[in-house]
């Protein structure tokens, strides 16, 4: 039996920069570096890092993959210092790999992240690789697309 035609709405209009909506979105602070985080599908398991890529490259540079990731895993990306939504800090020295490696940990951390599987691509890969060498516990994979950057990691 039929009632007559369902009155509907229209969805609301997708936001283009982003390919999904994050389920927490935060901000934590390293030395005085404010770094912007978002968390997707925070229910699944384990959780993927789609690591910065460089320092003027924002973390919406992933946002085509994060929509089907956060469908199979808890996807954490965040904006490295010197782009996006956190700081720029002054001076050549705050921008070294060791510096992306330690900001890299702190999300970790901020976001209850014990370990993960890290993505990265171009000098994402040496701050990754860092990450992996100095903390192996908290690294399940690590997958590196087109490394341009040294992986010159100092013991």
């Amino acid at each position: 039996m039929s009632h007559g035609p369902r009155a509907t709405r229209p969805a609301p209009a997708p936001d283009p920069s982003r390919a999904a909506d994050p389920d927490l979105e935060g901000v934590v602070e390293r030395d005085g570096v404010r770094l912007a985080y978002a968390v997707y599908g925070h229910a699944h398991a384990p959780t993927v890092v789609l690591v910065p890529t460089w320092s003027i490259v924002p973390s919406q540079f992933w946002k085509t993959q994060v929509g089907y990731l956060a469908r199979h895993y808890r996807v954490v990306t965040f904006d490295g210092r010197g782009s996006g939504a956190s700081s720029r800090p002054v001076g050549a020295e705050a921008y070294e790999d060791t510096e992306y490696a330690a900001d890299l940990l702190a999300v970790l951390d901020a976001t209850s992240t014990d370990t993960a599987v890290l993505v990265s691509l171009s000098c994402g890969a040496a701050w990754s690789v860092h990450v992996a060498a100095k903390h192996p516990e908290r690294v399940l994979g690590l997958v590196a697309i087109a490394p341009s950057c040294g992986l010159n990691v100092p013991t």
